[in-house]
C-alpha cells in the first residue's frame, strides 16, 4: 500500500523561543531531511517546496524549519549572522524529532542555505548517530569556522548559482579545507536565490542524487557492520 505524504504545520520549542515548521511525512518513508534557513521556509508558499517534493518523490520525509523567530526577522538584522545560536536551536529541533514516534529512529539528512548551512555543519559535529548527509545550496559555510571545516566528516555536497560570487568565493575557499566526502555543483546563471527559470529545479534535483548517493552510502555500510 502506498501512502501520501502528510503535511503539517507545527511549532517546535527550542532554545527558549518556538520556531515555525513544516512537517511532511508518510509512514514508509526512507528517512528525514531536515531543512534549514534564516527566512520563512516553513510555509506552504514557500520556496523550498520545489526541492521538498523532490525528496518527498523519493520516499524521503522533509522537515522545513525557519531558525528565526518573527521578530527577529524584522527586528534584528543581525540575527541570521548568529551561527552558533542556529546551530543551537538546530540541535533542538533534531533533539524533538528524536521524541517523535514516527521520526525518532529515522535517518537524517540535512539541507541548508545562507549562514543556515554554516549551522548545519557545526550541529552535525554534535550528532550521533551523524546525519548521512549535508547539502548546502548558496551556503556560506565557511562561516563554521576553521576547526568544524577540518574535523567535518559528513559527506556534504555545495550547490551554488554560476552568478553567485558572493557565495561562490567564501565557498570556494572553505571547500580547500573541508574535511571528508564533499561534492561541488555549480548551476549555470543561477543567483544565490535560484530565481531564475529552472534552476532551483536544477538545484533540487542535485540535492536529491546527493542524499540517494549518501543514503545509499550509510546503508551499505550498516550492512556490512551487521555481518562483521
Amino acid at each position: 500500500m502506498s501512502f501520501r505524504h502528510r503535511h503539517s504545520i507545527i511549532s517546535i520549542q527550542t532554545d527558549n523561543v518556538w520556531l515555525d515548521a513544516l512537517l511532511s511525512s508518510k509512514p514508509e518513508t526512507r528517512a528525514l531531511v531536515v531543512f534549514l534557513s534564516t527566512s520563512p521556509i516553513a510555509d506552504r508558499d514557500s520556496r523550498e517546496l520545489i526541492p521538498a517534493y523532490q525528496l518527498h518523490e523519493a520516499d524521503f520525509s522533509t522537515l522545513l524549519v525557519n531558525g528565526l523567530t518573527s521578530y527577529e526577522e524584522k527586528r534584528d538584522p543581525d540575527a541570521r549572522y548568529d551561527v552558533p545560536r542556529l546551530a543551537k536551536r538546530l540541535l533542538g529541533v533534531l533533539d524533538w524529532c528524536s521524541h517523535q514516534p514516527t521520526l525518532a529512529n529515522l535517518p537524517i539528512g540535512l539541507h541548508a542555505s545562507g549562514t543556515a548551512a554554516a549551522a548545519a555543519l557545526k550541529a552535525a559535529a554534535r550528532i550521533e548517530p551523524p546525519p548521512f548527509g549535508i547539502v548546502s545550496r548558496s551556503g556560506r559555510i565557511d562561516l563554521a569556522g576553521a576547526a568544524p571545516l577540518r574535523q567535518n566528516v559528513v559527506p556534504i555536497r555545495l550547490i551554488v548559482g554560476g552568478g553567485d560570487d558572493a557565495s561562490r568565493e567564501p565557498c570556494n575557499r572553505a571547500m580547500q579545507i573541508l574535511s571528508g566526502e564533499k561534492s561541488w555543483v555549480e548551476i549555470p546563471g543561477a543567483s544565490d536565490r535560484f530565481v531564475e527559470p529552472g534552476t532551483l529545479d536544477a538545484a533540487g534535483r542535485a540535492a536529491l542524487e546527493w542524499f540517494e548517493h549518501c543514503f545509499a552510502r550509510r546503508r551499505e555500510a550498516r550492512a556490512k557492520e551487521a555481518l562483521a
